[in-house]
C-alpha cells in the first residue's frame, strides 16, 4: 500500500514539473534543442522576433548572383548532374566544392554553391534585370531636382526646365536589390541550431532560405546562405555634450555689503518685562460669635 502511495506521488510530481515547462513555453518560444541552459543560458528565442527579409528570388536556371559569389537553388528530384547542366559549369568541380555525389538526390530549394562564376542574371534567364544583386543606388538626379523644387524663388531671377538627360545605357527599375548575405560551410559537429545561434537568426528562417528538411538536417561541408535583416540598424544619435558651468554662473551674485554706506542703526533700548499680575483680593473673613 506504501509502494502505491509513493508511486502516485512520484507522477503527480512529473506531471507538475511537465505543466510547469509547457506554460513556461507558453511565454517566450522554446530553445528547441535545449542548449541554451535553463533559465540563464543563451537563447535564441530573442531572434524569433527580429524582421528578416525573404529569399531573393533565382532566375530561371536557379541562379541568384551577388558581388562575390554565386549559388543555384535546386528543383525538386534535381542532382548535381543536373544542376551543372543547367547553370553551365562542371559537375565534378560542383560535387568537389559542396562535398556531396552528383547522384545524391537533392532537396527543393536546397543552396548549391558555385566554385566559378557563371553567365550573369538577365531578363534573357528570367531574371527581373541584369548583373548582381546589390544595394539600392541613390539617384542624385532625382535628388537634385527635387533641392531645386524646394529652393525659394528670388524676386527678378527666372529659371526655365531643362530636358532631363538620357541615360546611356537603360536602367534595371525593378533589378532586386539587397544585402549580401553571409556564405557559412558547415564543419563537423555543427548543426542548424549552433550555426541559428551562431549569427542570432531564427533556425526557421535558416532552413527556409536554405532548403532544409522538416528535421533541420545538414551534411560536412555544405554552405549556407544566413538570412540578412529586412532593414538596416537605426542609427544612434550621439548624445548632446554638455558645457560645464561655473561656480555661481546660474544664479545672480548677491551685493557684498560696502564701508561707504553705513550699517541701519541698532535700536538698543532695553525691552520692559511684563509686569506680574496683581494678586487677587481676598474677602475678610467674617466673625462668628
Amino acid at each position: 500500500m506504501i509502494h502505491k502511495a509513493a508511486l502516485r506521488t512520484f507522477r503527480l510530481t512529473v506531471l507538475a514539473g511537465g505543466s510547469a515547462v509547457l506554460l513556461a513555453a507558453c511565454e517566450t518560444p522554446l530553445d528547441l534543442d535545449m542548449r541554451g541552459g535553463f533559465g540563464d543560458g543563451f537563447s535564441t528565442a530573442d531572434a524569433a522576433t527580429s524582421a528578416l527579409s525573404n529569399r531573393p528570388q533565382p532566375d530561371n536556371r536557379g541562379v541568384i548572383s551577388y558581388p562575390n559569389y554565386q549559388v543555384a537553388v535546386a528543383r525538386r528530384g534535381d542532382t548535381l548532374t543536373d544542376v551543372a547542366n543547367r547553370v553551365g559549369t562542371d559537375v565534378a568541380s560542383l560535387a568537389r566544392y559542396n562535398g556531396i555525389d552528383p547522384t545524391v538526390p537533392l532537396r527543393k530549394d536546397e543552396i548549391i554553391a558555385l566554385p566559378t562564376r557563371v553567365a550573369e542574371p538577365s531578363p534573357a534567364t528570367g531574371a527581373s534585370g541584369t548583373g548582381p544583386i546589390t544595394t539600392a543606388a541613390v539617384d542624385i538626379q532625382s535628388m537634385a531636382g527635387n533641392a531645386i523644387n524646394r529652393a525659394p524663388q528670388t524676386p527678378g531671377v527666372q529659371t526655365s526646365s531643362l530636358p532631363a538627360a538620357q541615360p546611356a545605357t537603360q536602367p534595371n527599375p525593378q533589378k532586386q536589390t539587397g544585402r549580401e548575405p553571409i556564405r557559412h560551410r558547415v564543419e563537423r559537429g555543427e548543426t542548424a541550431f549552433t550555426i541559428a545561434r551562431l549569427y542570432s537568426v531564427p533556425v526557421a528562417t535558416l532552413a527556409e532560405w536554405n532548403g532544409l528538411g522538416a528535421d533541420f538536417s545538414i551534411r560536412d561541408g555544405q554552405y549556407l546562405l544566413i538570412p540578412v535583416p529586412q532593414q538596416a540598424a537605426p542609427a544612434r544619435t550621439a548624445p548632446v555634450p554638455q558645457t560645464a558651468t561655473l561656480p555661481g554662473a546660474g544664479s545672480p551674485t548677491p551685493t557684498p555689503p560696502s564701508a561707504a554706506k553705513p550699517l541701519p542703526p541698532v535700536d538698543t533700548t532695553p525691552t520692559p518685562a511684563a509686569s506680574a499680575p496683581a494678586p487677587a483680593a481676598t474677602k475678610p473673613v467674617a466673625d462668628v460669635g
